[in-house]
């Protein structure tokens, strides 16, 4: 450190009762504290990727009740049925999603192998020549990949009151 900055922290710390500046080398900045945790991993909001992952789930199941009254629509009750039944992991994921504000890490979990299953679904209906799959396997991917980051487990693992 330079005589001349020596100098300033000197006459500023004469000036403010021996508190050195706050940008000197000898107090530490930091960051304003992060809104969405309350000490050290205690999150108080939920964070952004959760809330997506929250509104893909629901965006899922939307599709997947639409598609379901369509095909019931156009091809006969079979065809519903065999909707719905290519549906059961958005289902899984739509469950969890609803429980994301309350549940612990167990419905992290839960809807990532739901998501996952969501993934193998639509890579078999691309398989199969179905072109819904893409969606499928899209909305999969995406709800896996915002539920997992250390932010949202922090989420699921917080304390609950």
């Amino acid at each position: 450190m330079s005589a001349d900055r020596e100098f300033q922290i000197a006459s500023y710390q004469n000036q403010h009762g021996g508190n050195a500046p706050p940008n000197s080398q000898q107090g530490v900045q930091s960051y304003p504290p992060d809104p969405y945790t309350v000490g050290q991993h205690q999150p108080l909001l939920m964070p952004g990727s959760v809330r997506v992952a929250r509104v893909l789930a629901y965006v899922a199941a939307g599709l997947a009740a639409l598609g379901t009254v369509v095909a019931g629509v156009m091809a006969g009750p079979g065809a519903a049925g065999a909707v719905l039944g290519a549906a059961m992991p958005v289902i899984g994921v739509f469950i969890c999603a609803l429980r994301f504000a309350r549940s612990g890490p167990w419905a992290r979990v839960t809807a990532i192998v739901c998501a996952s299953f969501l993934i193998l679904f639509g890579l078999g209906a691309l398989g199969r020549g179905v072109p819904t799959g893409i969606v499928w396997l899209g909305l999969g991917i995406a709800i896996a990949a915002a539920l997992a980051p250390r932010r949202s487990g922090d989420w699921f693992r917080r304390p609950r009151s």
